[in-house]
């Protein structure tokens, strides 16, 4: 009988663990579609953490979020087609603590500009990101690094 009730338990925790798994795969996927449609910069300013730390393979770490958006800022103003660029991404796997308070999700992303000639180039790769609960529930990120897969 005890076998029964504790195998009874563990099939109703299970589903009851992997929720939370599934929300930082949602806001994940939020977070993506927003870059989609108001752009990356955007998307990584509203999501992030006042102390948030990047780490792309094609400049120096950004450290927090008034660094980030001073780069960024400066990176719109050089480019004149930033505009015109899109960087989106999958998720593949979300993993939180015990207490639901960190998490981490990792998959594949996509970044798409146009080249001088009018047509378009694409680049690949991979990323991790880290996220910390807010107080009101929601999750942001505090640790982003991504890498480019070899073209």
């Amino acid at each position: 009988m005890r076998v029964t009730v504790f195998a009874t338990a563990i099939a109703f925790a299970v589903p009851a663990l992997a929720a939370p798994s599934d929300a930082l795969l949602a806001t994940d996927k939020a977070f993506s579609a927003m870059s989609a449609q108001q752009g990356n910069h955007a998307a990584f300013l509203a999501y992030m953490t006042d102390d948030a730390r990047l780490y792309q393979s094609d400049h120096a770490p950004l450290l927090g979020k008034t660094a980030a958006a001073a780069f960024f800022a400066a990176e719109e103003k050089a480019d004149s087609a930033y505009k015109d660029q899109t960087l989106v991404w999958s998720p593949e796997e979300a993993e939180l603590s015990p207490d639901g308070v960190l998490g981490f999700t990792r998959g594949r992303w996509r970044f798409t500009a146009p080249k001088a000639d009018g047509a378009s180039f694409s680049l690949t790769g991979y990323y991790v990101t880290a996220w910390r609960r807010q107080a009101d529930g929601s999750y942001k990120f505090c640790l982003d690094i991504g890498g480019a897969d070899k073209h």
